[in-house]
């Protein structure tokens, strides 16, 4: 005879997903450009609107121009929440910071050195001392690099001047070639860009 069903309810565990966000970076982690021409650009853009906080914009109506979706039909949530979260398509403008700001998000992998391709095993442990400008040091090879020249697959990204493009989930979306073309006008270098974790204090 078929043992009966429980009549219990069942208990599910309910995982927070992290907020992340698309970033660019100038290629050159360590300089240290003007923040103000970063915000005009985006302004002549029209990729930001109204500010509704410090170095925060709401998106504007060029956003999903010079962001590109993939998919056909992305829902992107384009106003600010009743409720006060962040979870929408919003723009920040952090640094420049005195040394390059690593940041990393819950999708970041094992990054590997350039010169050798070792894996850094302990690099979430390594975090604090490297957002303090100590170089990472290979295990493997002994090399010394920077942090933010660690390979790490577009999964973080490290640069004395950060723009983020908030509430855009890993591998989702990238900059267009025209706003990467005008970054690069504006800066005299190429600009890069990673999906990390949403930064939402300095």
């Amino acid at each position: 005879m078929p043992r009966p069903l429980s009549r219990r309810p069942r208990s599910y565990n309910i995982v927070r997903m992290e907020l992340t966000s698309l970033f660019l970076a100038p290629k050159d982690a360590r300089a240290r450009p003007d923040a103000t021409a970063l915000v005009e650009l985006l302004k002549e853009l029209d990729v930001i609107g109204q500010a509704i906080g410090t170095a925060t914009f709401l998106a504007g109506h060029g956003f999903a121009r010079h962001i590109v979706f993939a998919g056909c039909s992305p829902h992107l949530v384009m106003q600010p929440p009743t409720d006060g979260s962040p979870a929408f398509c919003h723009v920040a403008v952090h640094g420049p910071y005195p040394e390059p700001r690593l940041v990393t998000g819950p999708n970041t992998v094992k990054p590997r050195c350039p010169q050798c391709r070792g894996r850094f095993g302990d690099w979430r442990q390594r975090l604090e001392q490297w957002n303090h400008g100590d170089p990472a040091v290979c295990a493997q090879c002994g090399s010394s690099t920077p942090a933010s020249r660690l390979d790490w697959r577009q999964h973080a990204i490290g640069a004395s001047l950060l723009l983020e493009m908030r509430h855009v989930f890993p591998g989702e979306a990238s900059p267009s070639d025209h706003l990467l073309q005008r970054l690069e006008q504006t800066y005299g270098q190429p600009w890069r860009y990673a999906w990390a974790g949403m930064l939402l204090a300095d």
